[in-house]
């Protein structure tokens, strides 16, 4: 079954740092617009938290023609560049904003999100690590690296990251979510679902939480999982982990209808979403619908070339194209 962890890995708890952290430098003496570098840098954040993104660039250019490399600056412009979908250029201007002395562990905490979201989970775990040697209290940095750590699959690393998250702060219900995470990765469910519930109690209207806990409990109690995870569908209709989740608590009852409806709707708002290609081509195949079940089979591989369940599909039907259209009933191969 598949079960994601959904909205993890968030940069310095609570969103990216919204402000410089000025002073560490002297700034040279021009001015940008006629108004001190700092006011100037203080002003483009402003902007950017306003939602006035080009005329938080516009400063933040201007700052740099009279003071190259300040780090600030760059972090902004990293955290602009992420917003309007450039990710590369997001991981270069902050990887040259954390290299200035002194920088805030929060620059690094943000450099390990952004590596971590386009997979170069070697190069966010060293940002992360820098983070938290730099700021042992942030937990919004031990947070990261713990998803990190999770995705890179050193569990017992990622369970005492998130652990110290919680230590930091025991309110945090994402922190909750995403140990319950880490800890059924590895094998014990009970104390996930601990976690799970723990967040819930936090924050009663946490989809991913919800989802997660009825993925968890529908193999040995599936009612009680299904109410979970129809809930968590109620809490947020696009939590797609939630739908991939109920399709496959329905297959395991082998009610196909059912789990094939529930990637229907899946498809209705994400049609790419990961493992909906297979577990179509799952729900399918136990409907008899054995050519619709190869075709998504395949499509699913070219998504996800290792996807075990579409791979165990084609070997199933490996022989159907050598058997006789008349036999089979589909009017030929697919």
């Amino acid at each position: 079954m598949t079960r994601k962890t959904g909205r993890t890995g968030k940069a310095a708890r609570g969103g990216f740092p919204g402000g410089p952290a000025a002073g560490r430098t002297t700034p040279p003496q021009s001015q940008p617009q006629g108004i001190p570098v700092e006011t100037a840098i203080d002003l483009a954040y402003r902007h950017w938290q306003a939602g006035q993104v080009q005329e938080a660039e516009i400063l933040c250019r201007q700052v740099l023609a009279v003071w190259p490399g300040q780090c600030d600056t760059l972090h902004l412009l990293g955290l602009i560049a992420d917003g309007a979908g450039r990710a590369d250029l997001a991981i270069d201007l902050l990887t040259q904003a954390v290299a200035v002395p002194g920088v805030p562990a929060a620059y690094a905490s943000n450099l390990a999100e952004l590596c971590r979201r386009r997979g170069r989970l070697a190069e966010a775990e060293r940002a992360a690590r820098r983070a938290v040697a730099a700021d042992r209290t942030l937990d919004g940095a031990w947070s990261n690296l713990g998803i990190i750590l999770q995705q890179a699959g050193k569990l017992a690393a990622s369970a005492h990251c998130l652990q110290r998250v919680l230590a930091l702060t025991p309110g945090f219900a994402e922190g909750h979510n995403n140990l319950g995470n880490t800890l059924r990765l590895l094998g014990r469910p009970a104390e996930a679902a601990s976690r799970y519930d723990a967040a819930l109690a936090l924050d009663p209207h946490y989809a991913d939480a919800c989802s997660n806990l009825g993925g968890l409990v529908a193999a040995v109690r599936p009612d009680e999982g299904l109410d979970l995870l129809r809930r968590a569908v109620d809490l947020d209709p696009h939590l797609g982990d939630a739908y991939i989740n109920a399709s496959a608590l329905e297959g395991a009852r082998g009610r196909w209808h059912e789990a094939l409806a529930w990637l229907e709707a899946l498809r209705d708002f994400s049609p790419h979403y990961p493992g909906l290609a297979a577990g179509r081509a799952r729900a399918l195949a136990g409907l008899g619908r054995t050519a619709e079940a190869r075709a998504e089979a395949r499509r699913a591989l070219v998504l996800h070339p290792a996807d075990a369940v579409a791979l165990a599909i084609l070997g199933r039907y490996a022989d159907a194209d050598r058997i006789a259209p008349a036999e089979t009933g589909e009017g030929g191969p697919s």
